[in-house]
């Protein structure tokens, strides 16, 4: 079975040392709740975790995400 958005972005978050807690779905945007070290942040997605099709775009959806979180 093939993973879904949503636990391969939580698989390149742990791989860069953030953990995903949390994806609140909107009619918009996702607010993904996140804890970086102690802290734990919400960040606004740019897209749509659902939309996400290739592990390459889950790559630099993390990436856009950790440069928010910074």
């Amino acid at each position: 079975m093939p993973k879904s958005p949503v636990v391969i972005l939580r698989e390149e978050a742990r791989k860069r040392g953030v953990e995903v807690l949390d994806i609140y779905s909107f009619k918009e945007v996702d607010l993904v709740r996140a804890r970086v070290g102690n802290k734990v942040i919400v960040a606004e997605s740019a897209k749509k975790v659902s939309t996400l099709t290739t592990k390459d775009e889950v790559v630099k959806f993390v990436e856009d995400l950790l440069k928010k979180l910074a």
